[in-house]
């Protein structure tokens, strides 16, 4: 439970017993790649961090698979906003590879909020730093090119090249993959 302690002490700070009972309710939660891990029109009960792997949140669109993100490496994953309303998701997520997910359950994290102030804090800049991501990646679909959206992802992110299949990276990146491959060439 290490990341789960290493990942909050980023955001928050507990005393020892209020650790205790924050590590207490996460659980190692594991993939096979290619399983899914949350259907379209379930309900996102978890919370997780990734402790190993690439998944990857889509939804089908005109037959399609659209693709809006993904999840490596100490990162959070899952469907946040079916988790925070406790209602049907729209999308799905799923492995992309072998993964471990360390997650907590949405009811226990609705005690520690209320047992531990500080947990509280913790889920506001979450959802604050989700929200804020979210809008910046609106914006630079709206209003980059195709490359500037493909430079953005590769400074940010170079590694996806080699976690994610190149027709989800374009499916992102709003692209075709023939896009993508050109782009990639430039390089």
């Amino acid at each position: 439970m290490e990341l789960v302690r290493n990942t909050i002490s980023r955001y928050v700070q507990f005393t020892e017993p209020q650790w205790q009972q924050v590590l207490s309710v996460w659980r190692e939660r594991p993939f096979a790649k290619g399983e899914v891990i949350t259907a379209a029109g379930d309900v996102e009960h978890w919370f997780s961090i990734v402790k190993e792997g690439t998944q990857r949140l889509f939804f089908e669109h005109d037959g399609n698979e659209a693709c809006i993100g993904f999840s490596y490496g100490e990162s959070w994953s899952g469907i946040f906003d079916s988790f925070v309303q406790q209602r049907p998701s729209r999308f799905v997520l799923q492995a992309v590879s072998p993964s471990v997910l360390v997650s907590v359950r949405h009811d226990d994290l609705q005690r520690l909020y209320e047992r531990i102030p500080a947990m509280e804090r913790f889920g506001r800049l979450i959802l604050e730093e989700l929200v804020v991501g979210r809008a910046t990646r609106e914006i630079e679909q709206l209003t980059l090119s195709a490359q500037q959206r493909y430079d953005r992802l590769m400074a940010r992110s170079p590694q996806l090249m080699q976690l994610v299949a190149q027709k989800d990276i374009a499916s992102y990146l709003g692209m075709s993959p023939e896009t993508l491959s050109r782009l990639r060439a430039k390089k």
